[in-house]
């Protein structure tokens, strides 16, 4: 799809962790009954369309990241993995370097693989970025229904 929008909820779900508003009664299937929130629920968000069900290409990455320091962001969240190259040829890693000269913070995913990440700690190409990740634990919810 040649447009903005979000095809498969990945940078909704994203954004909505960091700035979503607040949900009271919120619950998971009944459990943890309570008022749900985003970390700054007051936040405003610019979402950049950097990757598309054609392809995912540096360049468009890049333009992402440029055109977000030009609008003065204060976060820049990159919810996405990449890895293999050298730091100083790996072309997102300079930019998202541009990003922290400018004083922005910067955030990337360290993937969803649990406790296996904790060693890995992809993507290794930002070791100045705050790195966050999915981890499983040993409960389970049992269905009322």
């Amino acid at each position: 799809m040649n447009s903005a929008h979000d095809t498969d909820g990945h940078g909704t779900h994203a954004s909505s962790t960091a700035a979503g508003g607040y949900v009271k009664r919120a619950s998971y299937f009944g459990y943890g009954m309570g008022t749900a929130t985003g970390v700054a629920p007051y936040a405003r968000v610019a979402m950049y369309k950097a990757v598309w069900n054609e392809g995912v290409f540096v360049s468009d990455i890049l333009a992402a990241i440029d055109q977000a320091i030009i609008d003065g962001v204060d976060v820049l969240s990159l919810s996405f993995g990449k890895g293999g190259l050298p730091l100083h040829q790996d072309q997102i890693a300079i930019a998202a370097f541009a990003a922290l000269e400018k004083g922005i913070f910067v955030s990337t995913s360290a993937g969803n693989e649990g406790t296996a990440l904790i060693k890995a700690a992809r993507p290794k190409w930002t070791p100045s970025a705050i790195r966050s990740a999915m981890m499983t634990t040993s409960i389970s919810f049992k269905s009322r229904y």
